[in-house]
């Protein structure tokens, strides 16, 4: 097994690059949005949000959230917090996940090649 690959450190880093990539759009979407409120935006907006809500929901998170911003107990920038929050937690988990089921595929793989 000389020539093990660093999947860890790839999945870290995919991860790392698509969640600021993701924050990165959200920031931009948003800025765009207060700037000059096109129609548009308000659509990628949605598609953004969309995303971790559904998360949310999954996990039961959701309606105490929408809650505590109808009665004002959490701002909408603390909402677009958690929805980020809950996005970069999202593609980090499924970036293990998948950098693990690769790490356990090499090492069977290598498994099986080795003579006996």
């Amino acid at each position: 097994m000389a020539n093990q690959v660093p999947v860890f450190k790839i999945s870290l880093t995919n991860a790392s690059i698509l969640s600021g990539l993701y924050l990165g759009v959200a920031v931009l979407v948003e800025l765009v949005r207060r700037a000059w409120n096109p129609r548009w935006i308000e659509r990628v907006s949605l598609s953004l949000e969309a995303f971790p809500a559904r998360t949310l929901e999954l996990f039961g998170l959701f309606e105490p959230l929408r809650r505590a911003w109808v009665e004002e107990r959490i701002s909408p920038l603390g909402v677009r917090f958690v929805y980020g929050f809950t996005t970069v937690a999202v593609i980090f988990i499924l970036g293990m996940a998948v950098g693990g089921l690769m790490w356990l595929i090499a090492r069977f793989a290598a498994r099986s090649s080795t003579p006996e």
